[in-house]
C-alpha cells in the first residue's frame, strides 16, 4: 500500500497569557492508502490536536503535512479549502447534521457545495451498506443516535475523499451501536479504498483498527 498522508516533525504549542502548553511535541507519522488507524489517549493528551493538524483545520508550529506526496501547508488558503472539501472527510462526535435536511440531503450537501452532481445510485448503495437506506427521507430529529452517526459517516465517505478523520465518532453511542458503527465505517471505507484516522479514548473501539497510535502528554509512543 502506498503512503497517502504523511506528517513530518509537526508540533503545536498553545499560549494562554504567559503560559505555554505543548499540545503536541514534534512527531512524524505516515498513513497508508486503505488503512484504518486509531489514535488513543486520555482527555487532554493531544489526540484531537493531532487530528486537527492532519485535517488542516489548524496549522502546526513546525514541520510539514503531505497528502499524496504534496505539501498541504504550502498551498494558498483557497486551495487548502478546496482540498479539504474534496480530499478529506470529517466525522464528528455530535454528528453535525443539518436539522432541516433529510438524511439523503445531508449526505449530498458537501457534494453540491463542491459544485458536483451527486450520483443517486451510488449514494443509495452507500446508504444500503451502512444500513440507513430506510432513513433516506427522514430528518435528523426522526432518527436514533446510531442512525444519525451513520448518516454523518455516509456524508464523509460520499465525497470520495482520500482520508476520513473521525473525532470520537462513537462518543455519544452505547456499546452495541458503537461496535456496529465502527464495523460499518471500516467496511464502507475498505470498499472505497479510503484511509480512516480515528481518535478515541475507548480501547474496545480502537481495537477495530489495523494499527493503534498512542499519545500521552502530547507525545506519540
Amino acid at each position: 500500500m502506498s503512503i497517502i498522508l504523511e506528517a513530518k516533525d509537526i508540533s503545536k504549542t498553545y499560549k494562554n497569557g504567559s503560559v505555554e502548553v505543548k499540545a503536541l511535541k514534534p512527531c512524524s507519522l505516515t498513513f497508508k492508502e486503505g488503512e484504518f488507524v486509531s489514535i488513543v489517549g486520555k482527555s487532554g493528551s493531544g489526540k484531537s490536536t493531532l487530528l486537527k493538524l492532519l485535517g488542516t483545520t489548524e496549522i502546526p508550529d513546525d514541520g510539514d503535512i503531505l497528502l499524496n506526496g504534496k505539501s498541504i501547508l504550502r498551498l494558498k488558503d483557497k486551495d487548502v479549502s478546496k482540498l479539504r472539501r474534496s480530499q478529506i472527510g470529517f466525522v464528528y462526535q455530535d454528528y453535525s447534521l443539518l436539522p432541516e435536511f433529510t438524511a439523503y440531503e445531508n449526505i449530498i450537501f458537501p457534494i453540491r457545495l463542491d459544485g458536483k452532481i451527486p450520483e443517486k445510485d451510488k449514494i443509495e448503495e452507500l446508504m444500503m451498506v451502512l444500513g440507513i437506506l430506510s432513513c433516506k427521507d427522514k430528518f435528523p430529529g426522526e432518527m436514533s443516535g446510531g442512525e444519525q452517526q451513520r448518516v454523518a459517516i455516509a456524508r464523509a465517505i460520499a465525497i470520495q475523499p482520500a482520508v476520513i478523520l473521525a473525532d470520537e465518532p462513537t462518543g455519544n453511542l452505547d456499546c452495541e451501536n458503537s461496535n456496529e458503527v465502527v464495523t460499518l465505517m471500516r467496511k464502507a471505507a475498505k470498499m472505497y479504498h479510503q484511509t480512516i484516522i480515528m481518535v478515541t479514548h475507548d480501547m474496545q473501539t480502537a481495537d477495530y483498527a489495523d494499527r493503534i497510535i498512542r499519545i500521552q502528554d502530547g507525545e506519540i509512543s
